[in-house]
Formats: C-alpha cells, structure tokens, sequence
C-alpha cells in the first residue's frame, strides 16, 4: 500500500470516528439518561468529546498530508519543491480536489472549534455535542465522496453516482464510527458494580442495533451502486486489482454483518434495561464486548482497503471526451475550474 492509500484510509477512519461520536450521541445514548446515571451520562460525554476532538485533528493533519502529496503528483516534482506558492495556488483554485480541499478544511475547522466551545456548556441536561457539530460532521463525512472515484463519473449521470457514494460514506460513519462509543459502554458495564452502567448498556445496545439495521441496508443498496459503476461487472470482481479489493471488501463486509446478525437475535435481547445483573446477562455482555471488538478491527481493515481503492484505477470507469478529473488523490489530471 502506497502512502497515499495510507493517508487516504487514515483520513477517513478520523472522519468516521469523529461522525461516530455525534451518531451515538443523537441516535444511540441520548434521552437514555435517567437521574441515578448522572456520572455515567458525564463519562460518556467526556468520551464522545475526546473522540470528535481527536478525530477531528487527526482528519485535518491527514487532509493537509493528503493536499501534499497531491500537489506533488500533479507538478511531478519532489514534495519539498511541490510546496511552493505557484503549485499551491494552482491545486487550490483550478482543480475541483483544490475547491472540495477548501470546503472541507473550513469544515475541520469550524468543528474543531464548536468541539472546543461544547466543552465549557456539557452538562447532564445539556449534552456537549448539540446538533451544529453534528451537521458539521455529517458535512465533513459525506463530502469525502467529492475526492473519490465518483467525481470522474459521466457529468450526466455524475450526481446519482455522488449521492450514492456521499450515503455510502454517511452509511459507513453511523455504523463504525459508532461502535467505538459503544465499545466503551459496554467495557465499562462488564466491569462496573453499578447497576445504572449495565441498564445504559442494554438501552445503548438495542438502539444500536436499531441503527445498524439502517446503516447496512444503506450500504448495501450504495455499495452496489458503486460497484455497478466502478467495477462494471462480475468478471471484473476477479480480473483487475480493483474487482478483487472489493471482493474482499465485500467478504469482510458480509462478516461483520454476520456478527451483528448474531450480536442482534442471540445476546441483545438478553441484556435488560432494568439496572438487574444476572449470570445470562452478564455473558452476553461478555461475548457482545468481544464481538464489537472484532466488528471494529475488521471495519478497520475495510477502510484500509478503501484507501487503496481510492489509488487504483476501477474496473470499469469511463471519461467522456476532454474530460479529467482528480480523483481520490491520485492527481493524475485535474479538471479546470469552469
């Protein structure tokens, strides 16, 4: 892998995270307070806090990388010499990546600012994370398809194709980005006495659980989306390096959605909301911790190999006539600002 695969998949894990955060926070936990989990509703936000900000410095250090490394391939010139003010000014106001670069730096840093403010109003009755930095987020997260495959797309079929890739991602932020939080509930309800953690764990849960059904179903229905205009068809899933890393996607997909199958229908429902510990919950919180931690560990292979398909050439991507893009930050052509 190349390191622009590597500051792709970096970028977008911290994008991911960070949208994570306000999906648990909105979707997952919120209005699930009650007054005795007073101190776990501060934990929990101090959490949620500490992921947004770190997702979100992470995702701006790996977007100034990835700007880099851009300006680099397009001027062909050693990165040093490629940081000059000409080659900079060029990337930035000619080619569409420079203008999705502009848009989504604002958006960096206007949500590291609102999570910088959200941490003198967090309170029990007014979480930190209020619904501007979640629209921050969710800007942050579904524009990342404007520096992707997507935007070489025909213009006349281009804005399907962004839609599909942008819900994709938004898709992809509400599931994995949120089982991180989830991780952490359940980790400490494993651990804690206190029944109110174990009464948070099975409301969060069975929300989540909620929520994934959403988010795979949106997946599934983009991803094949994507595919039908990147791989172009089943032979291709084998024949090209592009077809065979969505292959695996695909493999590593299935089988995470297995396990939350599993996680939904068999230990779910045992957990109960009513702060009671017996021998059968206490299990199923067990083996639900462990299998979070694999659903997030093979999630973070799955964006890995998205980083690397954001470097290979699709199986199947056709330009009309004069038409070049900048796609994913290959910088092999860019397309004139009109």
């Amino acid at each position: 892998m190349d390191v622009m695969a590597v500051v792709r998949a970096v970028h977008m894990a911290a994008t991911v995270l960070t949208a994570g955060a306000f999906a648990f926070e909105f979707l997952v936990i919120r209005r699930a307070y009650a007054e005795e989990q007073a101190s776990a509703c501060k934990d929990i936000e101090r959490w949620l806090r500490l992921a947004g900000g770190w997702g979100v410095s992470l995702a701006l250090v790996s977007w100034l990388i990835w700007f880099a490394l851009v300006a680099a391939s397009m001027s062909g010139s050693p990165l040093g010499q490629a940081l000059s003010a000409e080659v900079l000014h060029t990337v930035l106001t000619q080619t569409t990546f420079g203008q999705v670069w502009m848009l989504r730096f604002a958006l960096m840093v206007l949500l590291g600012g609102e999570l910088f403010l959200s941490r003198r109003r967090g309170s029990a009755a007014r979480p930190a994370l209020g619904p501007v930095g979640a629209s921050l987020a969710v800007g942050l997260l579904v524009t990342l398809a404007w520096a992707g495959h997507a935007v070489g797309t025909e213009r006349s079929v281009r804005p399907f194709h962004l839609t599909a890739d942008a819900l994709h991602l938004l898709g992809a932020g509400l599931w994995l980005g949120a089982l991180i939080p989830l991780l952490l509930v359940l980790g400490r309800a494993r651990t804690s006495p206190a029944p109110a953690w174990h009464a948070l764990a099975a409301t969060a849960t069975r929300r989540f659980s909620t929520l994934g059904v959403v988010a795979v179903v949106t997946l599934l229905v983009t991803g094949l989306i994507n595919a039908w205009f990147l791989v172009g068809s089943f032979p291709a899933l084998i024949d090209t390096s592009y077809g065979r890393l969505v292959s695996t996607k695909l493999a590593l997909f299935a089988i995470i959605v297995l396990i939350a199958a599993f996680n939904r229908v068999k230990l779910t429902p045992r957990l109960t909301a009513d702060s009671n510990r017996d021998d059968m919950s206490q299990a199923a919180l067990e083996r639900l911790w462990r299998n979070v931690i694999a659903e997030i560990c093979l999630g973070a292979i799955v964006i890995a190999i998205v980083g690397g398909l954001g470097t290979t050439p699709p199986s199947f991507h056709k330009h009309g006539p004069a038409q070049h893009h900048m796609h994913a930050g290959a910088a092999n052509h860019t397309e004139p600002e009109s």
